[in-house]
């Protein structure tokens, strides 16, 4: 392949856990993937479980269904050139404030849902290239197998971490800040919406990894980094990194996914395709060119086996 953006094969999964704590899951993911191609999406739901699942439902749902008609059918190494990285920013940018406006006018139309909202962490990877749209505190950490180093990609839009900014409190008193968990911006507070756009370029070997902050919560930057790199496969690094998090007390919800940039000279040649969600219920492997999200129902059209096989 000549295009060295393409010499790549993604390896990728995604899991989610209850944790220890709570009795309901309000985080939904999305991960979508084939041999070169990969969207993946984190949401962790606010405002109570009925509320919070919904926000993160409909949130993944329109992400979905959105890209998927436009994005990802068509996009991989035979296209002619790789969408304009202002096009696909802007793409970006409409799925996110289309779910976002979707959110506004469910709490507008329904009372038990008032105060509703949840994060994004969207992740567009077209071989080595990376396009994140974040809004929340959720994240996304690149992982770099050549330096065992990991950057957070994703700024948290947490009152504490503005604070950390702006020079009026260290990182360790925001540990124990009474607001840390309170976000100035999240799908659902409004119609207008700041989303963040950042890319990225994996070398062969890195891993990509989104998650919500069920993980870092209870598991420090470092020690991911060492688990996704030490482990052979992204689903042996996700249920690792979710076992070690429910150790620790497992106090939230915990979502994450990891994806893998594999040398494509060396990877498994088998045809891959995957499609993995939960929303409301558990986590489950999806059948091939499925939608896992049915429009206007929060359920998802597929049996689905909704103990939590971390607790």
């Amino acid at each position: 392949m000549s295009n060295p953006q393409w010499n790549v094969i993604l390896n990728c999964d995604a899991q989610s856990s209850t944790g220890r704590l709570r009795e309901i899951n309000e985080d939904s993911m999305l991960l979508w993937a084939r041999e070169h191609v990969a969207l993946a999406v984190v949401a962790d739901g606010m405002g109570g479980h009925i509320a919070g699942e919904e926000a993160s439902r409909v949130a993944v749902q329109m992400i979905y269904q959105a890209m998927r008609s436009q994005e990802l059918e068509r996009a991989g190494p035979d296209d002619e050139e790789l969408a304009s990285p202002d096009a696909l920013y802007w793409r970006m940018r409409e799925v996110i404030t289309e779910a976002n406006r979707a959110i506004v006018r469910l709490a507008d139309e329904h009372p038990q849902l008032r105060g509703m909202g949840t994060t994004v962490t969207l992740a567009f990877v077209q071989g080595r290239r990376v396009v994140i749209g974040h809004v929340g505190d959720s994240r996304a950490y690149h992982v770099r197998a050549a330096t065992n180093l990991m950057e957070q990609i994703t700024v948290d839009h947490s009152f504490v971490e503005a604070m950390i900014a702006a020079g009026h409190i260290t990182r360790a008193e925001a540990e124990e800040h009474p607001m840390k968990h309170v976000l100035y911006r999240a799908l659902g507070q409004g119609l207008d919406l700041d989303i963040d756009i950042y890319e990225a370029y994996l070398e062969t070997n890195d891993r990509l990894v989104l998650c919500s902050d069920g993980l870092t919560l209870h598991v420090q930057p470092d020690e991911i980094a060492a688990i996704v790199l030490s482990e052979a496969s992204p689903e042996a690094a996700s249920r690792k990194l979710i076992e070690l998090a429910n150790l620790r007390g497992g106090r939230d919800n915990i979502t994450v996914v990891v994806i893998m940039a594999e040398d494509l000279s060396e990877a498994n040649n088998q045809p891959r395709m995957m499609v993995r969600g939960r929303a409301g219920g558990g986590t489950g492997q999806l059948a091939n060119n499925y939608n896992p999200f049915a429009s206007g129902d929060s359920q998802l059209p597929f049996p689905i086996d909704d103990a939590d096989p971390y607790r």
